[in-house]
């Protein structure tokens, strides 16, 4: 009977007592507990704000200016290259739209004014 009794024990408990080795599948994969730790200590980071940035992107801008000037006058020469192509483009969309409503303006009056065909 004592051992049936102690069988039950250990049924009820039905975890053996560790002797500071993990198992295969913990040491591989980790716990649990460590997994759901490293998630609540590492907060994600917001995203800057538009302000931010521009203020990010100066103090890296001053930086390279004071270690090389030369480096930050091209820098901001292609950034003012890119900043004109990119206004002539959308200048030149601008026209196109205009050109094309003119257009199809003209081409309402011609039809319009044109004389109906005679049967």
């Amino acid at each position: 009977m004592k051992e049936k009794k102690k069988s039950a024990s250990k049924k009820k408990n039905g975890k053996k007592a560790s002797n500071g080795a993990s198992s295969l599948l913990t040491r591989l994969f980790g716990s649990k507990k460590k997994d759901s730790q490293t998630k609540k200590a590492a907060p994600k980071a917001k995203p800057l704000t538009p302000l931010q940035r521009s203020i990010t992107e100066i103090q890296q801008m001053t930086k390279i200016g004071q270690r090389d000037p030369e480096r930050l006058a091209q820098l901001l020469v292609t950034m003012l290259g890119k900043e004109r192509a990119k206004e002539e483009a959308d200048k030149q969309q601008f026209d196109q739209q205009v050109w094309d409503i003119l257009r199809r303006e003209e081409e309402k009056g011609a039809e319009g004014s044109a004389p109906p065909p005679s049967s």
